[in-house]
């Protein structure tokens, strides 16, 4: 088999992508081989010239199997420990869909969820607290209390 040079290839394909009548059989005879060559040199042409085809979504990239056992109430609580941590619901969003695709819930639900988890902390919170006040020997009134800045002279600006 002789090898030909890329440029014997691409005149071949040409003579092949021009639909001219008779231009595979002219080129077949200039070139000194069979028309079915021609076609064939065509159809590399084509293939090289073609972009790869995608890439199938790979396990990195593709939303985790966790997300099948992620059920709701995973789901809120995940979102209220989130937010008790000073997540904001859009992060909460955010984060949630990363796991679980287009299936993780919008903010506006997320939001409904923390409510009513706190709601439902708010009454045990109440006889913890009520619980300790007997235990506390120093208190610590800081920015949570005055809105960010220290209000006392002997504190650093």
């Amino acid at each position: 088999m002789d090898t030909l040079s890329i440029r014997s290839l691409v005149c071949n394909a040409a003579a092949v992508f021009s639909e001219s009548y008779g231009a595979a059989t002219r080129r077949a005879e200039e070139a000194g081989c069979s028309r079915q060559t021609v076609y064939e040199h065509a159809r590399r042409v084509e293939r090289r010239l073609q972009p790869p085809a995608p890439e199938p979504e790979s396990a990195a990239t593709a939303a985790p199997a966790v997300a099948a056992t992620f059920d709701e109430a995973t789901r809120r609580r995940f979102a209220a420990t989130a937010c008790a941590m000073g997540i904001s619901l859009r992060q909460v969003e955010d984060l949630l869909r990363v796991v679980l695709g287009d299936d993780g819930p919008d903010h506006s639900t997320i939001g409904r969820w923390v409510k009513e988890e706190s709601a439902r902390a708010a009454a045990v919170l109440e006889a913890l607290d009520a619980g300790c006040v007997e235990r506390i020997s120093t208190l610590a009134l800081d920015e949570i209390f005055f809105g960010g800045g220290r209000p006392w002279w002997g504190s650093s600006p």
